[in-house]
């Protein structure tokens, strides 16, 4: 009988010696060995790699903003020495922050060469776009780009690749990074919220002799006169001055002339006031008003011009002091600031030189020129507030034609100027509402919370920033205003962190103006404020600002107005300085 086949074909399998089943598992291990080596030297390595970027973009981060910080420094000294807000970039700011970004590099352990590796650009939105693009090399400068390299072979140096713990096997030692980061001095989008309230021509007003001295107050009043005369406004349609070089028949000087009469119809006629020429009156009183589109009224009538003259002389009759019954063009200039402030009853009173507001103006020039002189991007709005408000965006009154209501902020501040140049203070009434003007501000930067589809004028990208000013305390807002429940001063004016607030008020208009700043804070709008004058609210303004993270400016005026011009152009100069923290381009 055979035995069992060993061909495969239905017999038993011989069995697998063991060493060969050892020598393949062997193998099989060296091999997955060589896998798992590749992987932790990858992964090690990668680790180094990340490390040694993480470093460096840590250390460019740091460089970059402390390089644009140099150039924020510089426009803020430019702003407090009252120096060019042209700032030569060639010189010692760039140098400066070139050097600061090497120095900072290097505390972090990164090593650059400020000539080649610290860059500078500008900047600037794009409407069509919404974007903000930056051309590297070109000026005013604020933007600092700053780059690390580790591109140097010899990795012994402090510029040398990164070195690797098993590139040998792979036949790669070492490797080159490199890192950057730019960082910007942020663009504002600005509102400037600016008292027009009747107060604000209270220091050239013979009510201020005792607070400034008379020969000031005359001097101011002079002022105002002889600008009137220089500009020479004329009645619509005619060539007739409303100011003539020679007065108003006897009424011909600056301190006037002393009438003993009580008869004010005897007064008006003595001063020659009476006059006609074919019926016209030769010496009209020489302000009408503007109608309701703001345009200047024609020339009086007889009639009209004695009710108006008549006003002036009752006026005089009655007042106290020296001026008492002396009729001359500086009691005419205090009539027309007194009794007349408003443009519906005094359409030329903007031209001249009335205090403080005229110092207003002057420093929201020069604000508005710091800005032009920056060129950082910077755009401006302008609201104006009395017993109510005004978002300022058209302005025709037959001298100038300003229409920015497609764009209230603009970043054409000769608009602004023009529109701020021509008003007057008690322009729309003399009271001092600032909760309102806050409130407008605040809907034009950030839109109205009653209509979803105002999505208010801030650009994407830019800093929203109110400048609030006052010369008084706010009287005007809503009836009864009070806080919602829950509210706690302490959340906003607790000035040294102990818990208890350091301002607080009952007053219903206070509450409202401090609830509107409030409410623009919480959309991250950054206030600043300025405090003019003795009578100004000092307490709400330094609260506010505190609450905004701005900067409060306080402007005590002094022995004349020249002084209180003067702090006022420091202030703004100061504000309009007042850029900023620097922010990385990423962070946006």
């Amino acid at each position: 009988m055979k035995g069992p086949s060993n061909n495969g074909r239905g017999g038993r399998q011989q069995p697998v010696d063991r060493r060969t089943r050892r020598g393949i598992i062997t193998v099989l291990a060296a091999l997955l060995l060589v896998v798992v080596f590749a992987f932790v030297a990858f992964a090690v390595d990668t680790g180094l790699i990340a490390l040694a970027r993480t470093n460096m973009q840590n250390a460019v981060d740091a460089a970059s903003l402390a390089a644009s910080q140099e150039i924020s420094g510089a426009v803020m000294e430019a702003g407090e020495t009252g120096g060019d807000a042209t700032i030569d970039f060639n010189s010692i700011a760039v140098a400066n922050a070139r050097r600061m970004a090497e120095r900072v590099a290097a505390a972090n352990g990164v090593a650059i060469d400020p000539q080649v590796d610290v860059v500078f650009g500008k900047r600037t939105f794009d409407p069509a776009t919404g974007a903000w693009p930056i051309e590297w090399g070109v000026s005013p400068y604020n933007v600092v780009k700053v780059t690390a390299r580790r591109d140097n072979p010899d990795t012994n140096q402090a510029n040398g690749e990164v070195k690797l713990s098993f590139g040998w096997a792979v036949g790669m030692e070492s490797v080159p990074v490199q890192t950057a980061s730019a960082a910007y001095v942020e663009a504002r989008d600005i509102v400037l919220v600016l008292d027009f309230s009747a107060s604000m021509n209270d220091d050239s007003s013979i009510r201020a002799f005792s607070k400034l001295g008379q020969a000031n107050v005359e001097a101011s009043l002079d002022g105002m006169w002889e600008a009137l005369v220089a500009k020479r406004p004329a009645w619509p349609g005619t060539s007739q001055a409303k100011f003539p070089a020679g007065g108003f028949g006897k009424l011909d000087s600056h301190r006037g002339r002393y009438v003993n009469s009580s008869n004010t119809g005897t007064i008006f006629r003595y001063l020659g006031l009476d006059q006609t020429v074919n019926g016209i009156p030769r010496y009209p009183f020489p302000q009408a008003g503007r109608d309701g589109d703001g345009r200047p009224k024609r020339r009086p009538g007889a009639s009209t011009s004695r009710n108006l003259w008549y006003g002036y002389i009752n006026y005089v009759k009655n007042l106290k002091g020296s001026y008492h019954r002396r009729y001359g063009y500086r009691t005419l200039m205090n009539y027309l600031q007194e009794a007349r402030y408003g443009s519906d009853r005094s359409e030329d009173l903007w031209r001249t030189p009335h205090y403080p507001f005229h110092a207003v103006k002057e420093g929201a020039s020069l604000f508005l020129d710091f800005l032009g002189e920056l060129d950082f991007g910077d755009e401006v709005g302008l609201v104006s507030y009395g017993g109510y408000s005004q978002t300022e965006t058209l302005l025709d009154d037959g001298e100038a034609y300003v229409d920015i209501r497609a764009n209230p902020i603009t970043g054409d501040y000769h608009d602004i100027d023009t529109i701020q140049r021509h008003k007057q203070a008690g322009h729309y009434d003399p009271w001092t509402g600032m909760g309102y003007g806050i409130r407008d501000a605040r809907e034009l930067l950030l839109g109205d919370p009653s209509n979803p589809a105002d999505r208010g004028h801030t650009r994407y990208g830019a800093r929203p920033t109110m400048i609030v000013m006052t010369d008084g305390q706010t009287n005007q807002g809503p009836s009864g205003f009070n806080f919602p429940a829950g509210w706690d001063w302490a959340e906003w004016t607790d000035y040294n962190d102990d818990g208890t607030p350091d301002y607080a008020t009952s007053s219903s208009k206070k509450k409202y103006a401090f609830w509107e700043a409030v409410e623009a804070i919480r959309g991250g709008v950054t206030v600043h404020t300025m405090s003019v004058g003795a009578g100004a609210d000092r307490d709400l303004m330094k609260a506010i600002a505190f609450a905004g993270n701005g900067i409060w400016i306080d402007i005590p005026g002094g022995s004349t107005v020249a002084e209180m011009e003067s702090q006022l152009l420091d202030a703004f100069r100061r504000i309009a300085a007042n850029v900023p923290p620097a922010k990385l381009v990423y962070a946006e």
